[in-house]
Parts: C-alpha cells; structure tokens; sequence
C-alpha cells in the first residue's frame, strides 16, 4: 500500500488554512474593523512593551485601549462643538452659497430648496445633517456592534501580540523567519507612519490655517483653521473639498481676491505641499520607500479599497518594494556579488 504523498503536518495546515478561510468568509462585513483594529494596534504596540515593563500587560493593554477610546471621544466632542456652536455662522455661509451661485454655472451642481426652506435656512440645515447622519450609520445597532469589536480586538492584540507573532513563526526556518520579520518591521513602520503622520498633518495644518486667515481678513479664524485641521483627518479628499468649499464661499460673496487667495495660496500651503511632500517624505525615511512610490500607495489605496485602503495601499505598496529587495539580496548572495547600495 503506498504511502500519502501529503504528510499530517501539510494535512493539520491545510485544515487550520480552511478554517480561517471560512471565518474570513463570514466575518467579511466586519474585515475593515479587525483590519482597522490590527492596524491601531501594530502603532501602538511599541507603547504596549514599554508599559507592560511597569505594569501587568492586563493592564497596559486596557490601558491603552481606554486611552484610545477617549482620545476619540475628544476628537469627536471638539468636532460637535465647533458645529453647535457655530451653527448659525455655518448656516449663514451656506445660505450665501446657494443664494450667491445660483445664477451662476455653478448653479448645476447646488441642491434646489423651495422658498421656505431658505427662509428658515438653521432648520433646514439641522434636518440635512441628521439624514447625513441616519444614511452613513444606517443600522446604529450594527455601528455600536462594530465600535465594541474593534475596541475588544484593539485590546486582545496589544494583550496577545507577541504571543500570536511567537506561534505563527515559531516553525519557519532561519530563512524564511529572517524575510518575515523584515516584512513585519516594514509593515509596523508603515503603519506607524501612516497615523502619526496623518495626525501631525491634521495639526501642521491648522497651526498654518490660523494666520492664513488672519491676513485674509475675514474674522472666524478659529472656525476655518478648524475645518481645515478636522478635514485634514479625512484622508485623501478632506482638506482638498474643505478649501474648495471656502473657495466657492468667497466667491459666492464677490470676492475675487478671496477665492484667488484660496486656490492658488490656500491649497499649496494648507494641502498641497503637506499631501504632495510631507506626507511621502516622511513616510518614506520611516519606511525606507522612495516618496513617489509611497505616494502611489496612498492616493490609490483609498479610491480603490474604500478607507481601509488608505492602511492597505501603503502597506502593500511598501511589501511589494521589500519584497523585491528580499529577492534581490538572495539572488546577489548566490552569485557571490555583494550589494553597493
């Protein structure tokens, strides 16, 4: 009788293998969350080791979590006020919008609203933001499940982390362990880079904004440097449509200068040079990746994967590049050739 050509240690892997495919299969709604989640935690799992040094990993882990969430909370609340509280200024601009551009060529792309909608223009305002709200959280049942799973996945994996990297790569040779770590280091330094950098951006941003318009001279600077710093945090498309708005703003009030100010001032400074520059560059020297290359990531990731992307398209892009170089270095080894660069 012959002999299996597959061994018990191939069969046992492509079990475990099956049954992650069919729990990747049903848990693919909630796939951005874990991803999400992974990702939080790889950045903050250098916070993790240093903590866990002091105190229980218990509880640096639920530490960091509570930490997190109430960061978000603030996020949040600073974002809320700045809304409530400046309501009636927000609805004024975009009543001048509409009234302003109307018989313009603009006038295609506003929403049409019947005379009483514009006369009671808070009201209108208010109704339009709670519908905005309604349509992006759809089921608030499934949105609060989502937001506990990710803050529970956040806090297993800062607890289990190195325990989950000891297991997956306990049995890989000396080789193939070498690859992957330097895999996983790229991976955690991209990550890494990608939120502190989108936050140092968010705030490089606003710090700019505040004398921007100061020197316009239009008053609320706090308010517009806070548009421009909360949209920043949106990735790709925030600060970009926030100074598009602006600009349609003043021009809706007949201030050429304004809106020139903002397209061709406003844009390089508070976007341009930070999405175009900054943002690249310092992720490249984190991660070692030309600037172009990292860009590439991440103005495809976000278009093509949604907003997991704009973790993913980095991520992948600078695998990809440390992947070649992984080969490469194997292939000049077994040639005898040493690298110059």
């Amino acid at each position: 009788m012959e002999s299996s050509l597959i061994t018990e240690d191939v069969k046992l892997g492509l079990l475990i293998f099956t049954i992650f495919i069919v729990a990747i299969i049903a848990f693919w709604p909630l796939m951005t969350v874990f991803i999400w989640a992974i990702a939080v935690a790889v950045a903050l799992l250098p916070i993790q080791k240093k903590l866990r040094g002091i105190v229980k990993p218990s509880v640096s882990a639920t530490f960091i979590t509570v930490t997190v969430l109430l960061l978000i909370l603030l996020i949040m609340s600073l974002a809320a006020s700045l809304l409530v509280n400046n309501q009636k200024h927000i609805a004024d601009m975009a009543l001048s919008m509409i009234t302003g551009l109307q018989h313009t060529r603009f006038s295609a792309f506003l929403p049409s609203f019947s005379e009483a909608q514009l006369n009671n223009f808070d009201q209108t305002l208010n109704e339009l933001m709670v519908k905005a709200i309604l349509s992006l959280t759809g089921n608030i049942m499934q949105i609060l499940l989502s937001i506990i799973i990710f803050f529970l996945s956040l806090s297993m994996l800062l607890y289990y982390g190195d325990t989950i990297w000891n297991t997956a790569t306990g049995a890989f040779s000396e080789k193939l362990l070498n690859a992957v770590c330097r895999l996983s280091e790229i991976t955690e330094n991209t990550i890494y880079s990608l939120i502190v950098v989108q936050i140092s951006a968010a705030v490089i941003a606003f710090a700019l904004a505040i004398p921007f318009f100061y020197f316009l001279g239009y008053g609320d600077i706090l308010l517009f440097s806070s548009l421009i710093g909360f949209a920043m945090l949106i990735p790709l498309i925030g600060a970009q449509l926030m100074i598009l708005l602006l600009a349609l703003y003043f021009l809706s009030l007949g201030d050429i200068r304004g809106v020139l100010a903002m397209l061709f001032i406003g844009y390089p400074l508070l976007s341009g040079w930070i999405d175009f520059y900054y943002r690249p560059v310092m992720m490249g020297k984190k991660v070692a990746v030309h600037p172009v290359v990292m860009m590439i990531g991440i103005f495809a990731g976000v278009p093509f994967m949604g907003i997991v992307g704009f973790i993913l398209g980095p991520v992948l892009i600078a695998l990809v590049v440390t992947g070649y170089k992984i080969l490469a270095d194997e292939e000049f080894a077994q040639k005898g050739c040493t690298r110059t660069s």
